[in-house]
């Protein structure tokens, strides 16, 4: 039982970040369905280790300070998000058709809108702005609940979003998905709703929103389309808590 756990651990580290794990030669659909009980857990962990960092930055010049933060979040966990990002802004905001996800080994993908350096730099963007904000106003709570409200919707999002045909992988998540471990996070994260304000209403109407063109545009959930929520939850949940900072 307690391998099975850690098992799972590993699985949504894999996932989610780009942190260095004990390799896993192959894992089952069930064990990536078990692995979304982790997602908060390993928010709150990111959560934790970048507002520490913010917290040791305290002393830097708060524009020079956000570089350094945004530079840790990025190598930690967004720099495998950044192609699915480009591509699910495409499809979800600017009409780009959806692939189903059994013609993408055999076909060229058409280029993003915006492409990668585009979204990186807009969506870059917006965090920095608020990052340097949350900083120097050391508004550190805000820093810690980004990636972990940001991961708790998502299982949300994965367990309440039809999913697009083909999409195997991100069928996958559904196979033995945590409802009863959700209901608790969710229960569990009504005390930092209240906290959060507007901040945390802001990422749940992005939720909504994300979840409304993934249906519209593409029949439903794509695997990429997780990563790439993550990244815009997150994005709008920095730059909610920066204007009422």
């Amino acid at each position: 039982m307690v391998k099975a756990f850690f098992r799972s651990f590993l699985v949504a580290m894999a996932v989610l970040t780009r942190l260095p794990v004990p390799s896993i030669d192959s894992f089952s659909a069930e064990e990536k369905g078990r692995g979304l009980i982790w997602f908060p857990v390993i928010g709150a962990l990111m959560g934790l280790i970048l507002a520490a960092i913010a917290w040791q930055l305290q002393g830097v010049e708060p524009v020079l300070a956000s570089v350094i933060l945004l530079t840790v979040w990025m190598f930690v966990s967004e720099l495998h998000h950044l192609d699915a990002l480009a591509r699910s802004i495409s499809a979800w905001f600017f009409g780009e058709v959806c692939a189903p996800a059994e013609e993408t080994d055999n076909v060229t993908p058409s280029a993003p809108h915006l492409g990668v350096m585009g979204v990186m730099a807009l969506v870059m963007m917006v965090k920095f702005a608020a990052l340097s904000v949350l900083i120097e106003y050391k508004v550190w709570p805000y820093i810690m609940l980004a990636p972990l409200t940001a991961r708790l919707l998502v299982i949300a999002l994965i367990g309440f979003t039809p999913i697009a045909q083909g999409e195997d992988r991100a069928h996958e998540f559904r196979i033995e998905f945590p409802y009863i471990a959700l209901f608790i996070w969710l229960l569990m994260a009504v005390p930092m709703a209240l906290v959060a304000g507007v901040s945390m209403f802001a990422v749940f109407v992005t939720l909504v929103l994300i979840r409304y063109r993934m249906k519209s545009t593409c029949g439903g959930l794509r695997w990429e389309s997780i990563g790439a929520a993550i990244v815009l939850l997150e994005a709008v949940g920095l730059f909610a808590a920066a204007l009422m900072a």
